[in-house]
């Protein structure tokens, strides 16, 4: 008997596994792009199936080879075309496909150059995340100092400061697609030095809040661009260990940096104002890094994927389809070269305005569109919450402890955040693999298909450490328990939020793969409106009813938005559908993954 590949891969992978005349070791390969039986009640390890589509995005054909993403990505293109990987990298498809006439193009950079771009780029990050809590571990004193109320001081140090930098992302992001990215992040790095030394001149209250309102607008880049110029330098098979880090860059500038500044704050000569300055420093030095060793990565490349094969091509291709198929990589081939920019030029702040099949407003309304979106809406519960409650730590601690039975000094303010900056490591380290675990397993039991909605289990992790954390936290603060307990609870509760985070952003990437930057960008801006809204009284909050009262509250939040991931499970696949049905961006945004 000869075994004839497939031609319904779904249907007949099956019965080609079984049969009894056909070994496994014959089994042929399953074609680039399968298509996907629909069986409208079933569901796949509790993925309830959509109806309206025969593939829903998202959904795709589990595997552990890498090239499963160049097979989802580059439909009815021949990909024995395509451009591969180099050295232990050259089984693989290159996702996105590099130019082949331009030197420049940001995904042809020597290795070097790639990881001391992304370095910057994670410094950057750990400035953006100290930014908010720089001065948290002393916020009674300098409240003091500028005759205002805590909650008052709180509310310019946390609260205005989120505001700004969520309303900032959205119009940021316009022009770093118009005018590139390094502009935005040299201008903006610039203003981020320029407002911290501001604010360590300011005499009232007044003044630091436009101080803190300019540090919000500066550090937003930080915080939503990043995962762009990722996508710029690194091809997908290699991002997963940039984006692990620059998450972990983002939520331990959150919790090192209370360590670092208590010290300073603790000494009289020192105090708020040379936290400001030192910081200052390290945003000068941010500003040289980026200015000499961060060139623009916002590239335009065309006719990088060959020509598309036909329908007959799957089988077997005619000699004149070979024949343009030839022809095509011939003309590609013929182009003459466009030569590398010298040193001295890459170093240019301006490169003209970009011209995009996207007009200014509607870039400026693609991440408000996303942000109302049922997935990154749920993305936006649960990693925006979470990184939140973190911010809650910062704004309650120093308050709590500083008083008594505590009386701690600025100093041993800051090294309360020791166990969670551990803990967050520890989670970060575990979340990618488990994660991953979870798709493989579930997709091994649903048949092999990947669903996105696997990768949401992490979240159970989530809700059991999370509540722990903020339940213990509120009722060890409200004994007068020793420290060791409140620090040992917002360890627990710093694992489960890595944990949910890591969840809700693969899940949200998953889901929404060729509108990708849009969909974090709405994921940030959730994440500070939700800022602005939980931090706005809650140092009063905590005065007027206690923090076990406060924070079982906050733990009762918790607890309903990981629930809500019970019904995004069960009906994710349709919403995926009912998104990609009605919600379209421009086919120049559609098509990212590919060329862009």
């Amino acid at each position: 008997m000869i075994c004839q590949p497939a031609t319904n891969w779904n249907l007949s992978l099956q019965k080609v596994l079984e049969g009894p005349d056909c070994p496994r070791s014959v089994v042929p390969p399953p074609p680039p792009y399968p298509t996907f039986p629909q069986q409208s009640l079933a569901m796949g390890c509790g993925v309830l199936e959509d109806t309206k589509l025969s593939h829903v995005p998202g959904t795709a054909l589990f595997s552990e080879d890498p090239n499963a993403t160049a097979y989802a990505a580059y439909e009815g293109i021949d990909i024995s075309t395509l451009q591969h990987g180099k050295g232990k990298y050259q089984d693989i498809i290159l996702v996105p496909q590099p130019s082949r006439v331009d030197l420049n193009d940001p995904l042809l950079w020597p290795t070097w150059k790639k990881h001391a771009f992304f370095f910057i780029l994670t410094y950057g990050t750990v400035l953006a995340g100290a930014v908010g809590p720089l001065v948290a571990a002393d916020q009674t004193a300098i409240a003091a100092e500028f005759n205002a109320s805590p909650n008052a001081f709180a509310q310019v140090l946390s609260s205005y400061f989120v505001l700004v930098l969520g309303l900032s992302t959205i119009f940021l992001q316009v022009g770093s697609v118009k005018f590139g990215k390094r502009p935005i992040y040299l201008i903006t790095s610039l203003l981020l030095c320029v407002s911290t030394v501001w604010a360590s001149y300011t005499t009232s209250l007044g003044s630091f809040t436009g101080a803190r309102v300019m540090m919000g607008i500066a550090a937003a880049p930080l915080e939503f661009l990043v995962g762009a110029s990722i996508n710029d330098i690194y091809h997908v098979h290699e991002r997963s260990v940039p984006i692990a880090v620059w998450n972990l860059a983002l939520i331990n500038g959150i919790n090192v940096t209370p360590i670092i500044t208590g010290q300073i704050l603790d000494k009289p000569s020192l105090g708020f104002r040379w936290a400001f300055r030192f910081f200052a420093i390290a945003c000068g030095v941010l500003c040289i890094a980026q200015f000499f060793f961060m060139p623009e990565t916002t590239f335009f490349r065309e006719g990088v994927v060959p020509h598309p094969k036909t329908e007959a091509s799957s089988t077997s291709v005619s000699e004149g389809e070979k024949g343009q198929v030839e022809a095509h990589e011939i003309e590609a081939d013929n182009q003459p070269m466009k030569p590398l920019r010298s040193y001295a030029s890459s170093l240019k702040m301006w490169n003209g305005v970009y011209k995009t099949s996207a007009n200014s407003f509607s870039l400026l309304m693609r991440p408000l569109i996303m942000f109302f979106t049922p997935i990154v809406l749920f993305g936006g519960l649960i990693y925006g919450l979470g990184i939140t409650f973190l911010v809650l730590f910062a704004v309650s601690v120093s308050i709590i402890f500083s008083q008594p039975p505590y009386n701690f000094s600025s100093a041993s303010v800051g090294l309360t955040y020791a166990g969670p900056l551990i803990s967050a490591f520890i989670a970060t380290v575990i979340a990618g693999p488990l994660t991953g675990l979870c798709a493989r397993v579930l997709s091994k039991r649903n048949k092999g298909i990947f669903e996105p909605e696997f990768k949401l289990l992490p979240i159970i992790l989530y809700l059991i450490f999370g509540t722990m954390g903020f339940v213990g936290f509120g009722m060890a603060l409200q004994r007068g328990l020793p420290w060791i307990g409140p620090v040992m609870f917002t360890s627990l509760a710093n694992f489960g939020i890595v944990m949910g985070s890591t969840a809700a952003i693969s899940y949200v990437i998953d889901s929404h793969r060729h509108t990708a930057d849009a969909a974090l960008g709405s994921l940030i801006f959730h994440k500070n409106i939700w800022s602005f809204g939980l931090t706005w009284n809650l140092v009063d909050q905590i005065l007027e009813f206690g923090p076990q009262k406060v924070f079982s509250v906050v733990a009762g939040v918790l607890v309903f938005t990981c629930l809500t991931a019970i019904p995004m499970y069960i009906f994710g696949k349709r919403v995926r559908s009912f998104v990609h049905r009605y919600i379209k961006f421009s086919e120049e945004d559609e098509n990212t993954i590919v060329g862009h």
